[in-house]
C-alpha cells in the first residue's frame, strides 16, 4: 500500500440521515470543491473532533447535533474518552487559489435525526438539501 504524500489537515464531518421513511441524507454543495458532500470542516486547534463536527454541522445546516457529545467520558483531569468516529477517510483536495493540493484526514460520524427544515449558509455552500436516492450520486457530481 502506498501512503499519499503531502500536507495533511485534520477535519471532522457528519453524515446525517433522517429517521423517517423514506430514509434521506443531508448534503451540502461545497463552494470550493463544487460537489455535494457531507457537512464538515477543519478541526480548530482548540477543538477535539466531536466539538468540531458539532460546530461545523450547526454552521452549515443550522442543525443541533450536540447529542454527539453524550459519548464523551472524562477519565480524570488528564484524559477524556471521546465519542468514537464511525470511520476515517483520507481525501485528496485539489489546489484552489493560493492553497496547494493537500489531503484531509477526515474523522466521520454518522447520526440520524428527524427530517426538519435546514438553514442554508451562503458563506459555507452553494446549496443544501435532503436527498432520497443515494444511487448514482458520484456520477452526478457528488464526492461520496
Amino acid at each position: 500500500m502506498k501512503v499519499a504524500e503531502g500536507e495533511k489537515h485534520f477535519t471532522a464531518s457528519c453524515w446525517i440521515t433522517s429517521t423517517g421513511k423514506p430514509k434521506k441524507i443531508l448534503l451540502i454543495h461545497h463552494k470550493k470543491l463544487g460537489r455535494w458532500m457531507q457537512p464538515g470542516g477543519h478541526i480548530e486547534k482548540f477543538e477535539n473532533p466531536v466539538v468540531a463536527a458539532i460546530r461545523e454541522v450547526l454552521e452549515e445546516t443550522g442543525l443541533d447535533i450536540s447529542f454527539l457529545a453524550d459519548g464523551i467520558q472524562v477519565i480524570d483531569n488528564e484524559g477524556t474518552f471521546l465519542t468514537p468516529p464511525d470511520f476515517l477517510m483520507e481525501q485528496t483536495i485539489p489546489a484552489h487559489g493560493k492553497q496547494p493540493m493537500h489531503f484531509h484526514l477526515d474523522i466521520n460520524y454518522v447520526v440520524s435525526v428527524p427530517e426538519q427544515k435546514i438553514k442554508h449558509s451562503i458563506e459555507e455552500s452553494h446549496d443544501i438539501g435532503w436527498f432520497i436516492n443515494f444511487r448514482g450520486l458520484r456520477s452526478r457530481g457528488f464526492l461520496i
